[in-house]
């Protein structure tokens, strides 16, 4: 397989949270601690110190964290961007920010790129600033009712246009899909990602639907991809790239029809397709 850098996606992220939520929810903050002044945005008059977290939550490809006083921390890794227990060798120079705990534990915010950011904001305020308000459905909170709407029809009924794999891509239509899942996703239901959304017939929207949430549960059950710099909490690696389709696969056999796998380019992105398992429409 051939892989190239990519940002976290909805199940690895989901992966991140559903660690913190058994090592980091009840906790209390004793300090954030921010090595680069970028990557941190804490709202004016917030103190980050004795504060309880309540729960942790995913909103996208958001790490969101509820405190006590109606605060909020979230994280967004981008590129590059780890939250570890422990600092890593090589890494440490990477540190962009830390998460202190009354405990002595501390969580490590990392990132070569610079481009990860952690926000401390309240939560009335939390949406606006990180941009968490320009985000489409949640896909597991949503019935085929709402991905039918949202993703094919805009609000007076009439049929959405465009790529079919850019419209996956649309974190303002469902939040947390990306390269990686969006391949899989057209693979699975036998469309080209260049297929165009308005010339998809109506009784293939529930495949593509079905697909969406196949693709995203099965990398959340392997814990996602570790091909360039995603790993877990603790610094598990992710197992789902060996379990990928499609993406990654370029010049191999299609595992369904032996044809050759082809790179080429959708909605400016580096995109995988099996020219005869997927109908251009």
């Amino acid at each position: 397989m051939h892989f190239t850098e990519f940002m976290p996606e909805l199940p690895e992220v989901e992966t991140i949270v559903r660690e913190l939520k058994k090592s980091a929810k009840n906790k209390t903050i004793m300090s954030l601690d921010c090595h680069l002044e970028s990557a941190c945005v804490v709202a004016s008059g917030i103190n980050a110190g004795n504060l309880k977290i309540l729960d942790i939550e995913r909103r996208g490809k958001f790490i969101v964290m509820i405190l006590e006083k109606n605060l909020r921390l979230t994280v967004h890794l981008r590129m590059t961007g780890r939250l570890m227990w422990h600092v890593e060798k090589g890494r440490e120079k990477y540190v962009r920010a830390v998460i202190n705990f009354t405990d002595g534990t501390a969580l490590y915010f990392s990132d070569v790129r610079k481009f990860g950011r952690v926000w401390l904001c309240r939560k009335k305020d939390f949406e606006k600033v990180t941009g968490v308000c320009r985000l489409g459905i949640e896909p597991f909170f949503s019935s085929f009712d709402d991905f039918e709407k949202t993703f094919f029809c805009d609000r007076l009924g009439r049929r959405k246009r465009g790529f079919l794999k850019n419209n996956l891509l649309r974190q303002d239509l469902i939040a947390g899909i990306g390269n990686i899942y969006a391949d899989e996703i057209c693979f699975r239901s036998g469309l080209h990602p260049s297929s165009r959304v308005e010339m998809i017939p109506k009784n293939q929207f529930k495949k593509i639907y079905q697909n969406v949430m196949a693709c995203l549960e099965e990398g959340i059950l392997h814990c996602g991809v570790s091909v360039s710099d995603f790993v877990g909490t603790k610094g598990d690696l992710g197992k789902h790239q060996n379990y990928l389709k499609i993406y990654g696969r370029a010049g191999d056999e299609c595992y369904e029809c032996g044809s050759e796998i082809k790179k080429i380019r959708v909605a400016g992105r580096g995109t995988h397709v099996c020219e005869k398992c997927q109908v251009q429409k």
